[in-house]
């Protein structure tokens, strides 16, 4: 695709990368598959210096287009735009949040919870969980995520029933290509969980705010976010597809994004 870059993409994480998104879409698509940079576990605070690097990324965009431009941000992404619209609501035209997880903590309950429906012996992740729960503080987190992430199949949970080739593929993708980076999620979350969370007040400045949320997302609690985002984006609309929480991997693009 030869037309200019319209969007920016926030991927999740953090940690993650726009790997499986580049491998999917190609350049059919006139979104800037921005790889985070990881280098920032470098700085004193990496969440700040991750934000600074996505402040500069949609500053570059929006110059290069000659006018603001779309962002597409995808779970923790959402954290990512909600500050780039406090901070450069002009380089931003209209902001899409896919699967927007505020409350990392109980995405990570809830994934939990549902490993032990599958694994209900698993006495390590059943006191991390029941740990965090009693007193939410970062080291606690920083357990629970680990015993969370170390079973193999809790990927398989961000999936939804009807996804399993896609979800095959996504697995494939795993194993022959850094999708992820545990090391950046772990030091990139503990200054994020230092860092105040900007209150439930209205972020000004954007034209559009469409909220996106899989029926299946066995990360969301969808009532609950929908509930904080709008406080966030009160002129914000909601819409669910049939997808889990890899909105923009499963479900066609126009449901999740329209270029105009």
């Amino acid at each position: 695709m030869n037309t200019p870059l319209s969007a920016l993409f926030l991927h999740g994480g953090p940690g993650l990368s726009s790997i499986a998104e580049r491998n999917l879409y190609g350049k059919t698509l006139s979104i800037h598959w921005w790889d985070q940079p990881r280098s920032v576990v470098l700085f004193a605070r990496p969440f700040e210096a991750l934000v600074d690097a996505a402040e500069d990324e949609i500053r570059m965009l929006a110059e290069s287009r000659g006018r603001p431009v779309d962002i597409i941000a995808h779970s923790f992404g959402a954290h990512l735009a909600l500050r780039l619209a406090k901070r450069v609501p002009q380089y931003i035209d209209r902001l899409w949040l896919l699967a927007p997880v505020y409350d990392m903590g109980d995405a990570f309950v809830r994934l939990a919870t549902r490993l032990l429906t599958i694994s209900p012996t698993s006495e390590p992740l059943l006191a991390a969980l029941e740990e965090f729960k009693a007193a939410s503080d970062h080291s606690r987190f920083a357990r629970l995520a680990a015993h969370v992430t170390s079973c193999a199949n809790f990927f398989d949970l961000y999936w939804s029933a009807e996804a399993d080739t896609r979800r095959r593929w996504y697995m494939n993708l795993l194993t022959h290509e850094s999708v992820v980076d545990s090391s950046a999620f772990e030091v990139i979350v503990q200054d994020f969980w230092a860092e105040p969370q900007p209150l439930p007040q209205a972020a000004t400045g954007i034209r559009t705010v469409q909220l996106v949320f899989g029926r299946e997302d066995q990360l969301v609690n969808i009532d609950a976010e929908r509930f904080t985002w709008t406080q966030l984006f009160p002129h914000a609309r909601s819409t669910e597809v049939n997808t889990g929480h890899f909105i923009h991997l499963e479900a066609p693009v126009e449901r999740w994004w329209r270029e105009r």
